[in-house]
């Protein structure tokens, strides 16, 4: 493959003597000596059965032929010097591509994801919702906001919020509950995650009896589902105030009881800290964690 290119030094040589039109100076700024540049660029005519140079004076000057190779040549040159500095470093400007799991992107991350646009205008951020751990050092994606204490040793995280986890509920219903008794929820639809069953451990740590098999449960799988419902005003859910922080502030949710289950809700953010887009991902960070501070 690319045969052509066994006499990539003789390239070099070409771009040099043709841009500074010298043998010489081609030779002093390559640093080798004049007749290894001559000697190659004359390899390079044999090889390809043409002149490339004709000396007019003391200047070498490109035939028509080396004109055409010396334009291909720089054009090469510059590609690869561009490929370079995209593996060194990449500008702020451009894409940052984020994966999320669905609650966070459609709690926390795209409600304020304006923000980050007039704040950034020129980062295009893409947004994907998974819940597997992808790998970071790949390029593909940039940032990863994971729930969960799972360490990732390999790369670089940083706490966005550890929540304790507290009953929420539409204004409505928490007009049903009494305040002062936590018991009061238990006439009231119950709505819990498969997967955890929070309930039961919080009925525990507020000292109620913790059996709720005579209470109404809608089980559901995530607490994207369970949001919808006690937006809707059914019922009343377990989940992270934080994460409910803009619906809390829009008056649309409220936290009857103080008490909240421990350990909590943890986000985390981590990427590559090798990554060539450090910039922009360091920019998303910063500006993702002041908007979380205040909550």
């Amino acid at each position: 493959m690319y045969k052509e290119l066994v006499n990539i030094s003789g390239l070099r040589m070409v771009e040099a003597a043709a841009r500074l039109k010298s043998y010489s100076k081609a030779a002093q700024e390559l640093h080798v000596t004049q007749a290894a540049v001559s000697q190659q660029i004359r390899k390079l005519e044999a090889q390809l059965g043409c002149k490339l140079f004709y000396r007019k004076g003391r200047s070498m000057h490109v035939t028509h032929q080396g004109a055409v190779l010396t334009d291909a040549i720089c054009e090469g040159f510059d590609s690869i010097v561009d490929g370079l500095k995209k593996i060194q470093t990449e500008p702020l400007a451009g894409e940052l591509t984020i994966t999320t799991t669905q609650s966070f992107a459609s709690l926390v991350l795209v409600p304020r994801m304006w923000k980050f646009a007039v704040a950034f205008p020129d980062i295009t951020l893409r947004v994907l919702t998974s819940k597997d751990t992808e790998d970071l050092r790949q390029g593909k994606i940039d940032i990863a906001i994971r729930y969960g204490r799972t360490p990732y040793p390999e790369y670089h995280c940083e706490m966005l919020f550890d929540d304790p986890i507290v009953p929420l509920c539409s204004p409505t219903v928490a007009k049903q509950l009494d305040k002062n008794d936590p018991n009061s929820l238990k006439a009231c639809w119950l709505i819990d995650y498969e997967a955890q069953q929070y309930w039961p451990q919080w009925f525990k740590r507020v000292s109620v009896n913790s059996d709720i098999s005579d209470c109404q449960v809608l089980r559901v799988n995530n607490i994207d589902v369970a949001m919808s419902a006690v937006l809707a005003g059914h019922g009343v859910c377990l989940g992270s105030a934080k994460q409910a922080a803009l619906h809390i502030e829009q008056g649309m949710l409220v936290q009857p009881y103080t008490e909240g289950l421990e350990p909590g809700a943890q986000y985390r953010l981590m990427y590559d800290a090798e990554s060539p887009r450090l910039q922009r991902i360091e920019a998303f960070s910063n500006w993702l964690k002041g908007e979380l501070s205040g909550l």
